[in-house]
């Protein structure tokens, strides 16, 4: 044994080095790539290329005594010095790549000098593997790289001095440590911040020596590198004024920092303004006293506890100094938290505590993000707008904080602990018989570890629907579908159209007589277009013309132009051809029956493009007086049930924003009712109610009991979401109806194990998964955030697979098992590589030729009309033209709304508002969430991701790993967006509230009490707003009193 663990040692302080090596290199690879392809921050590369160049030019003695704009003191001049004498012995020119990465290099190298630092720091307390793995997780730091290599900053030169210095104080070597704390202030004055860790260091040393040490070495330092820049005029006064300067500048509460500030929207605001009577200015000091006040407060406690070793502190207070002056002091860049991830893991070598990487990954996250968003706005503007990721960001930091100054307390006053070690070959053993009596199916009580071995069961199945579950869905969903089809669209509408070929053209109708005219109603068709009408009593002179934009606006509804004149002729002259018709009524003053036409002139009309003139009046009995959402079309019901017509007609589509798939089912509902609301609402209502049964198959497979189910169903019945935007002929419900159809397959596959079942029997709901996908990207395109999701399952259900197949391996090594499991285990070793290989490239079928295939085809229908046809560029030049649509989109839309309060529902979206009603009533359609629960559910998704953690519930991991793998990518469309794209998100809020309702259950036993209060609630609050969501008319003070409850919410 002693032999074996000298070998093992020897080959970690072999390996270690190697790994560095590799590191190091392939971390200066990356920064170099990253460097040459991005152009940086403009302004910070053409400043030190300004100030390089005049430090050459005028000499170091001359540089501040110029009328030049520089606010960095001496430490980072003498690296542009150096850098633009290299660039001249070089030939390089200024706005070149390699003046680019020749100015990021610095700091590219400081970056990987920290890393060496780091190792050589905790090999000595954690081991040479350990160590080489700290120094990796700062070489591939997203955050530490794109500071240095793509924004081009010098932060990491003044972190590598800083943290010098600070290890210089936990090894009480003053002298060293005052030496690098001047280097760190001569490069950047923000070293001042962390002025009390050595002061400190020095005060709980209790001897006077080392303060001399210390202040001797520290201005030696200091004053020798300033002097050749001040010796000449000005001397010390100058150099003082230099940093007052420098620190007085930017007098802003926030400097596009995510911090406290930026929460109440005050980036750029002057310190003067004022928070809670009291100006910025002075919150600023009050938070600076703050911060000392924490160091004292963990210096001494520690002080206490461990007899004066500073050992496992000093990096600690640094790290709590920073972030608190970031997060709570005024005047902070988005960068001056860049420290924090170099402390946070000297930290975690210091304290021993695993909790410090916690910090330093979530501080990783927050540094990347603040920084990757201010050098994406800085080509708009210096002022980062108030959004979502600036709420998330600097709460996430003040939440790190927080958790921080817990660690602190927890680990330096309580004496807690939480180390990181390795497993214990006893919990390993046990884990190994877990993983393996899981995949195996072997019955508790006789797995791998018990006396006569494993008994092999046969996967336990789960329990088909019994009549009672069939008749609870089939009810539910009988209900819901009778709501969702009661007054969902007239059967019939005008639908022979007339469409002229050119301008110019006209015609005119005979009324018998002269008419009191009160109104003329079209039904608009496809295209756009104008004309003019105008009228004539008997005599023929021609009077009063109207103009009219038949814009894209009118298709498929009724338009009235309102008249008070006597007329026996009607005359129509298309101005701008391009629109259609499918019918027109004339209507007397007291009537609401359209006149009968006597008949039509057509000398001047030429040959229509489609149709004939006669189609537009020969539909009269079909003719509306008054339009509303069931005889027209609403919203966006202009552009998709528009393309699922032309789809029809063989027209070229006007829409040409989205995937086909949607509009083709959306036309097969209108080729089979025809062309009026039922037939093009029809198709997503059916969906809808479809999405019902599958809701409840899903909650059954989770939940395992039919109750929780059934009340799954219930509640995405009563969501106002799913019924609005199912009753709308829009796309939207396509893609939500596959994205829960791919997830309930995904996470039947993953519920399986190619161990356990036939590898041929996984692939097929892993097939279907795949299927439902592409239909779904062939709908729209928010499928494929979906589809992150999907392979995330997958990753997480291949490595259980392989952590199967090691446990396997262990336990053929070291012999646990006999003769009735040892082929069962062999067979694992055998089958991984061949199972993992097959599901793979299964995958690609699955997910990328079939989905591909899918979406080619979709395609047929819209390409195949054009001029050039179906073919490979005419599909890719679509898929480019969507892609330039949405990425570009710059509009403002009254009712849009930002991710963020898409949970809260701060602005629904107001599809129609009647018109022509009788006084005192209203007929509205809204687009927005039950509130209670979109406001529960929310707050249930994050308890779902804390509970099924914890709990190490796998089955579970589907609700929360499909809601962010849709809600994510939201964060970062920068283009308008609205209520409804939350959609695709609530069935598995929805589900995340029956999950959290189940927990609680089996806690209390009395929270069902609650349960089914919640569900009442919900159904109640459905019947309430049902006229608001189905257009029923009801009287105004209904909706304005009982529905309207905020400002916001306009409808």
């Amino acid at each position: 044994m002693r032999g074996g663990a000298l070998a093992a040692g020897e080959r970690s302080r072999n390996l270690a080095p190697v790994l560095l090596a590799l590191g190091l290199g392939l971390g200066l690879a990356l920064r170099i790539v990253i460097g040459l392809t991005n152009e940086g921050y403009v302004n910070d590369i053409a400043l030190f290329t300004y100030w390089s160049d005049h430090a050459v030019s005028h000499g170091l003695a001359n540089f501040y005594h110029t009328d030049i704009f520089v606010d960095y003191p001496p430490g980072y001049i003498y690296i542009l010095y150096a850098l633009g004498v290299v660039k001249g012995w070089l030939g390089i020119d200024n706005g070149t790549t390699a003046a680019l990465l020749l100015y990021k290099l610095p700091a590219i190298l400081a970056d990987l000098a920290a890393a060496a630092v780091l190792y050589r720091v905790s090999r000595s307390k954690l081991g040479n593997l350990a160590g080489a793995g700290i120094a990796l997780l700062y070489i591939f730091n997203p955050a530490a790289i794109y500071d240095s290599a793509a924004w081009g900053q010098v932060d990491a030169i003044f972190a590598l001095a800083l943290c010098l210095a600070v290890c210089g104080m936990a090894e009480r070597r003053f002298g060293y440590a005052s030496i690098w704390f001047a280097i760190a202030a001569l490069i950047k004055p923000q070293a001042f911040i962390f002025m009390p860790v050595l002061l400190l260091a020095l005060a709980l040393n209790r001897k006077w020596k080392p303060w001399l040490l210390s202040a001797g070495y520290g201005f030696t330092t200091f004053l020798l590198l300033a002097t050749p820049f001040f010796w000449k005029t000005g001397g010390l006064a100058s150099l003082i004024k230099l940093y007052s300067g420098t620190l007085s500048s930017y007098p802003y509460a926030t400097l596009n920092a995510f911090n406290f500030y930026a929460l109440q929207n005050a980036n750029w605001k002057p310190l003067g303004e004022s928070f809670l009577f009291i100006p910025y200015q002075v919150w600023g000091g009050l938070f600076i006293a703050c911060a000392v006040a924490l160091s004292v407060y963990f210096a001494l406690v520690s002080l206490r506890r461990n007899g004066g070793n500073q050992d496992d502190r000093s990096f600690f207070i640094a790290l709590i100094l920073i972030a608190v002056v970031f997060i709570f002091v005024t005047k902070m860049h988005e960068r001056y938290m860049f420290p924090a991830l170099l402390l946070s893991l000297f930290a975690y070598i210091q304290s021993s505590d695993r909790r410090m990487l916690g910090i330093f990954y979530g501080f990783t996250i927050t540094n990347f993000i603040n920084m990757s968003y201010v050098l994406l706005f800085s080509k708009f503007t210096t002022n980062v707008p108030m959004d979502g990721i600036v709420i998330l960001c600097s709460a996430a930091n003040i939440g790190l904080l927080l958790y921080a100054i817990y660690i602190g307390y927890d680990r330096y006053k309580r004496g807690n602990i939480l180390r990181s070690e390795m497993i214990k070959p006893e919990d390993r053993q046990a884990e190994d018989r877990r993983l393996l009596d899981a995949a195996l199916g072997v019955k508790e009580g006789n797995g791998m570890g018990a006396a006569g071995g494993a008994v092999l069961t046969s996967r336990k199945r789960r329990n088909p629907l019994s009549k009672k579950e069939w008749l609870w869905m089939g009810g539910i969903t009988l209900v819901y579908a009778a709501v969702a089809l009661f007054n969902l669209g007239a059967m019939k509408g005008p639908v022979t159209p007339w469409q002229p070929a050119s301008g110019g053209e006209s015609f005119y109708v005979d009324l018998g007589e002269n008419k009191q005219l009160e109104r003329i109603t079209s039904f608009g068709g496809v295209g756009t277009g104008k004309y003019r009408l105008e009228f004539a009593p008997d005599n023929g002179d021609w009077f009063n013309p109207i103009e009219v934009d038949n814009s894209h606006v009118a298709v498929f509804s009724w338009r009235s132009e309102k008249l008070e004149l006597t007329a026996r002729y009607v005359k129509l002259t298309v101005t701008q051809a391009g629109f259609s018709m499918h019918e027109m009524a004339f209507y007397e003053k007291g009537s609401k029956e359209p006149l009968p036409v006597i008949g039509i002139n057509e000398d001047e009309a030429g040959t229509p493009r489609r149709g004939s003139l006669q189609n537009l009046f020969d539909e009269q009995e079909l003719m509306i007086y008054n339009q509303n959402f069931r005889n027209g079309s609403y919203f966006d019901e202009i552009y998709h049930a528009r393309t699922a017509y032309e789809n029809l007609e063989g027209i070229v589509a006007y829409e040409n924003t989205h995937p086909p798939l949607g509009k083709i089912i959306i036309a097969l509902g209108i080729k089979l009712f025809g062309l009026n609301p039922f037939g093009w609402r029809i198709a997503g209502t059916v969906i809808g109610i479809a999405m019902l049964p599958i809701m409840y198959m899903m909650a059954r497979r989770l939940f395992g009991k039919p109750l929780y189910a059934a009340l799954a169903t219930i509640l995405f019945a009563a969501d106002f979401m799913h019924f609005t935007q199912t009753r709308i002929s829009t796309i939207d419900v396509y893609g939500v109806f596959f994205i829960m159809l791919m997830f309930y397959f995904m996470h039947k596959y993953v519920s399986m194990n190619f161990y356990r079942d036939k590898l041929a029997a996984t692939l097929v709901p892993l097939g279907l998964a795949g299927l439902f996908f592409g239909l779904g990207v062939a709908s729209k395109w928010i499928v494929l955030y979906g589809g992150a999701g999907l392979a995330i399952m997958l990753l997480l259900s291949l490595i259980d697979r392989w952590k199967e197949y090691a446990a396997a391996k262990r336990a053929i090594k070291a012999g646990q098992y006999d003769e009735r499991n040892e082929s069962a285990l062999r067979n694992m070793l055998k089958h991984f590589p061949r199972n993992t290989v097959a599901t793979l490239l299964s995958c690609l079928i699955f997910y990328i030729a079939i989905p591909a295939g899918i979406y080619a085809l979709s395609y047929i229908p819209i390409l195949s009309v054009m001029k050039d046809g179906y073919t490979w560029q005419a599909l890719v030049d679509y898929q480019k033209n969507m892609f330039n649509y949405h990425s570009n989109l710059v509009s403002s839309h009254p009712f849009a709304s930002s991710w963020w309060e898409w949970p809260f529902m701060k602005r629904p979206v107001w599809y129609y508002s009647g018109s022509e009603l009788a006084e005192g009533m209203k007929s509205t359609i809204v687009a927005m969430g039950n509130p209670l629960i979109w406001w529960t559910g929310i707050f249930a998704m994050l308890l779902t991701i804390y509970v099924s953690v914890k709990r190490r519930d796998k089955g579970i991991y589907m609700l929360w790993i499909a809601f962010l793998a849709q809600y994510v990518p939201w964060m970062l469309v920068t283009r308008e967006t609205f209520l409804y794209h939350y959609f695709a998100m609530v069935p598995f809020v929805i589900l995340s509230i029956i999950y959290i309702f189940k927990h609680m259950e089996e806690q209390k036993p009395w929270f069902h009490k609650v349960r089914k209060g919640y569900i009442i609630a919900a159904v109640a609050l459905f019947v309430l707003f049902y006229p608001a969501l189905s257009g029923l008319t009801v009287p105004k003070a209904y909706v304005d009193i009982l529905l309207r409850w905020f400002p916001s919410w306009v409808f």
